[in-house]
């Protein structure tokens, strides 16, 4: 596979800006919606999604070996030119390549003998063998990272396009730290855009923000869904156990509402769907956890379904959360609060109309007993 890749790189370069499709698209959240728009036409033949499942992972492993020897130049040949990364921290937004790279170089240090090890590298294709999503916790310099990724083959050459990664601190510091406010979504700096193409995915995702029994059934469809909560060991998969925890999330009355615009994208070939956005977390008997919520969508004919939901935080001094306290969930529905009245009053209603006249003749019949006179015998 390496002998392949380097074999394309020079073709790579010459076509670079039309590879891949954009991810981001150039349509703005503000003013209108735009129009849903049609599928991306097919990239070429479907691909055995075998063979996809194998690619797409080689191409992952390829992004790990570079990432263990610091090599950040040959990532070039491995990532889209319209890459976008949210990372862990609260700067962590890159929306192009290059400013991603730079910042990765930054951080990598090529003296380090610390290697990247995976937890588990889990890597889904999309109908048609053309795109892909993955998840996996690796361990990295000590730190302990959850990353979810979506890949695209275009000209049967395999690229990221999209990574969203996190460090997953143990709930118990995560919740110490929500006392004091310093708790925050990570990559809050992100420059808010949304594909034309992801429409119908934002929608859904909008929509189980609060009513999150929409995401449970989406996510308890399929074997390979993953939901992977902010803190350390907190990764659910398969339907079973997807099920079990969404029905403990819905009896805490979990709903979530934005803090920040959404951003969202599609792969080039239109079967997956990715959004995002800052979001503050409400539960029963919990403090509001601000956080980051990063969803993967597949295509279901004219609709999006969840694949994948990642939760992730990021700890910075005291009291910077505080502007998320203003977020608030909206005012219960009207119909809710008119049921719970009706009740009490019928019975009210009830007894009085029953008690009061059944009770006052049956006392008034008692006492006629009154006549008792005396016998005319004794006259």
């Amino acid at each position: 596979m390496r002998a392949t890749r380097v074999a394309t790189a020079t073709r790579l370069s010459i076509r670079a800006s039309a590879a891949v499709a954009v991810v981001l698209g150039t349509a703005s959240c503000g003013g209108s919606s735009p129009p849903p728009q049609a599928p991306a036409k097919p990239l070429g033949p479907k691909v055995d999604a075998t063979t996809a499942e194998k690619d797409a992972r080689g191409l992952i492993e390829e992004i790990y070996a570079a990432l263990d020897h610091a090599n950040t130049d040959s990532l070039l040949t491995l990532v889209s030119d319209t890459l976008v990364v949210f990372g862990p921290r609260r700067a962590d937004a890159f929306p192009t390549r290059s400013d991603a790279l730079v910042e990765l170089h930054k951080l990598i240090d090529s003296r380090s003998k610390k290697k990247i090890r995976s937890a588990g590298l889990e890597v889904i294709p999309a109908e048609g063998g053309r795109s892909a999503w993955a998840y996996d916790v690796v361990e990295m310099a000590g730190e302990t990272y959850s990353a979810v990724v979506v890949l695209s083959d275009t000209d049967d050459i395999w690229l990221m396009s999209v990574a969203e990664i996190a460090q997953t601190p143990p709930m118990k510091m995560v919740r110490s730290e929500l006392k004091k406010d310093a708790v925050i979504p990570p990559a809050m700096n992100v420059t808010t855009k949304v594909a034309p193409t992801a429409k119908g995915a934002v929608d859904r995702f909008n929509a189980g923000l609060l009513h999150q029994d929409l995401w449970g059934a989406d996510l308890a469809l399929r074997s390979d869904a993953v939901v992977i909560g902010p803190g350390k060991d907190n990764v659910t998969h398969g339907k079973k156990d997807i099920k079990a925890m969404w029905k403990k999330r819905l009896s805490s009355n979990v709903k979530e509402v934005a803090a920040a615009e959404v951003t969202a994208g599609t792969t080039s070939d239109g079967q997956l769907a990715w959004v995002t956005a800052p979001v503050v977390r409400f539960e029963d008997d919990e403090p509001a956890m601000p956080l980051r919520v990063f969803a993967i969508f597949e295509r279901s004919g004219d609709d999006w379904k969840m694949l994948a939901l990642h939760e992730s935080v990021t700890i910075v001094e005291p009291n910077a959360a505080v502007a998320f306290k203003k977020v608030q969930l909206p005012a219960a529905a009207p119909a809710v609060e008119a049921k719970t009245d009706a009740k009490p009053e019928v019975k009210a209603e009830t007894k009085k109309d029953s008690t009061p006249t059944a009770d006052k003749p049956k006392k008034k019949k008692k006492k006629k007993k009154k006549p008792v006179e005396p016998p005319p015998d004794e006259e």
